[in-house]
């Protein structure tokens, strides 16, 4: 676009970055430990700092795990030790991570003064009393302050009458919403600049992208070019656009994967299981497609009414494929756990079936649902077979998510680590686990992506092995095939500096359907095969888990050949049907 390309020119943000620090020892003498840094979180220090004395925001987008936290506090210290600062800084991060940030500044730059802002009400206005200044001449007690996106709405009226130096955003892809409260509150504080850190910069849409320029550098993506932008450069064929739309973003997006610059990072290879469904499982699927066949009539596009009721229908067709547990009524009373549990989900057999293998063969295992209800079976479940764990999701205080992790990854006894991907994809460190297992997936690709960093990240030294469950012929198979073609086209949008963005509806609906694929397709999809199968409960008891998911040796996966590198290359797909397993390859996406 001229008008923003113009004043990039103006501006001088076209010219390369200038380096700050050439070395670790460049930054310890300001107080850094002497914990290393690699060369490309070098690199991205020097990028920060070039574009706060630029005058103007920016998105550190690193993938998840090569330590945007790091990056982030080197140029926090550089920062207040250079430069002469009255103000302070601010972390606004959500709850599940706030002491991990606490931990990273103690242990990176130990100098700082680090406040914690969180608390009841009480505890709150305490904290205020003590954190204002007696008088004008008196500065703020701390150099940083970290607090959460929830805090900040609560208290904003006191947040908003500090003067703030670096306003630091953790998983900022929260602010895509152009109209979001947390995001009107933030921009009425008054700060020097804003550093938004997220794994998933750009998630297929182009609108969200410019809502994220514009709260780092609003003054030159004006919302009044926002419909100008998003014409110009939806063109994903146009390479001239694209090529234009990458110098737009070079100044205020940094972008790295982990194949670029962790060459040492241990490999990840992904195995999808596809397995039945039992005969109570097949009843309520059933049942949930015939209880009102009018939903299914018509081919044209769904008035808002029927288009929820079909999206109600989906949601109740996964809980099915989970655990028919899942509907109140179908477990047998009175409700004791059993072996029940088990045989009534063949989702659950095939789990059964994988924890005993990777518990005798001494792998350490994160268990991701969708569903804090199936983390409720689940949890049964490994309590009845004795396995020790531990648990995250919405409904656990900061304080025990904080433990919870503490002791996982710590105590090397505890086995299987049970997380719902919303609260426990972001932000956790959970390096000591090396197998990660999908119970159910998500819509958005990007959150399973985010899910299973936790474990393929710096500090890993381990192979890592993604395992995905997926009911064959259901909801669950179109969902993954869908999911992939999105995760193929999201990948052209930032990495190796290719900008393709896709202008398309942020929602659920919009990540599995499209013009040409309608949600009524989608949910009756494989049922005729699905239906016209009387295998019953025969289920995965004689399947050879090791031929499947590959041999380990001493707690690790070996890394054949079928273990593709991290990219998902020659990606094994593995196919586990009532009758059968069988391997197949399929084209990486």
């Amino acid at each position: 676009m001229r008008e923003i390309k113009e004043e990039l020119e103006r501006l001088n943000l076209l010219d390369k970055h200038k380096n700050y620090v050439n070395s670790q020892s460049d930054l310890q003498q300001y107080g850094w430990s002497d914990l290393e840094l690699r060369s490309y979180q070098v690199i991205g220090l020097n990028w920060l700092l070039s574009r706060y004395y630029h005058h103007h925001g920016c998105i550190l987008g690193d993938e998840m795990g090569l330590g945007k936290t790091c990056q982030t506090i080197a140029c926090t210290l550089y920062l207040r030790k250079v430069e002469s600062l009255q103000r302070p800084d601010i972390v606004i991060c959500p709850r599940s991570v706030l002491e991990n940030w606490r931990d990273e500044f103690k242990r990176f730059a130990p100098k700082l003064l680090v406040q914690v802002y969180t608390g009841d009400k009480i505890a709150r206005q305490s904290l205020q009393e003590n954190l204002t200044p007696r008088d004008s001449l008196s500065g703020y007690p701390f150099d940083v302050l970290i607090t959460t996106y929830e805090i900040c709405m609560k208290d904003s009226e006191f947040f908003s009458r500090i003067p703030w130096h670096l306003m630091i955003i953790d998983e900022a892809h929260r602010l895509k919403n152009q109209n979001a409260l947390l995001r009107q509150t933030l921009t009425e504080w008054n700060t020097t600049q804003r550093i938004l850190l997220t794994g998933t910069p750009v998630q297929n849409n182009l609108q969200e992208l410019y809502s994220l320029l514009n709260f780092v550098a609003e003054s030159i993506f004006l919302l009044s070019l926002k419909d100008k932008f998003v014409w110009k450069f939806s063109d994903t064929e146009n390479k001239q656009a694209t090529s234009d739309l990458h110098q737009l973003l070079q100044p205020f997006l940094l972008r790295r994967i982990k194949e670029q610059v962790l060459k040492d990072l241990p490999k990840k290879s992904e195995v999808i299981l596809f397995h039945g469904l039992s005969t109570v499982q097949k009843k309520i699927y059933k049942a949930i497609l015939t209880k009102d066949l009018s939903i299914f009539v018509s081919n044209s596009d769904l008035p808002g009414t029927s288009q929820r009721s079909l999206m109600n229908v989906l949601m109740e067709l996964r809980k099915c494929v989970n655990h028919p547990y899942l509907f109140d009524g179908v477990e047998p009373e009175p409700f004791e756990v059993g072996e029940h549990l088990v045989e009534s989900s063949q989702k659950l057999v095939l789990i059964d079936r994988l924890l005993n293998h990777l518990k005798a063969t001494g792998h350490k295992v994160l268990m991701f649902s969708q569903m804090t209800r199936m983390l409720d079976i689940l949890q049964d479940y490994l309590t009845y077979r004795g396995y020790t764990y531990e648990r995250l999701d919405g409904s656990v205080r900061g304080d025990e998510r904080y433990l919870a992790v503490k002791n996982f990854n710590h105590n090397e006894d505890t086995f299987v680590f049970l997380l719902s991907t919303k609260a426990g994809g972001q932000g956790l460190n959970l390096t000591s686990a090396d197998t990660v297992i999908f119970v159910d997936s998500d819509f958005n690709p990007q959150n399973d992506l985010q899910a299973a960093a936790r474990a393929h990240r710096i500090g890993q030294n381990r192979p890592v092995k993604i395992v995905r469950l997926i009911g064959s012929n259901t909801v669950e198979e179109i969902i993954l095939r869908r999911a992939e073609v999105k995760l193929k086209l999201t990948e052209r949008v930032v990495e190796e500096g290719q900008f393709a963005i896709l202008p398309q509806k942020d929602s659920k609906l919009s990540l599995i359907t499209d013009n040409k694929v309608k949600l009524q397709d989608i949910i009756k999809f494989g049922v005729d095969k699905l239906l016209q199968d009387s295998s019953g409960d025969a289920g995965a008891n004689d399947v050879d888990l090791i031929s499947l998911l590959g041999r380990s040796k001493n707690g690790q996966w070996a890394e054949t050949a079928t273990n593709g590198p991290c990219n998902g290359e020659d990606q094994l797909i593995v196919s586990l049907t009532i009758f059968y397993f069988f391997v197949s390859y399929l084209q990486p996406y």
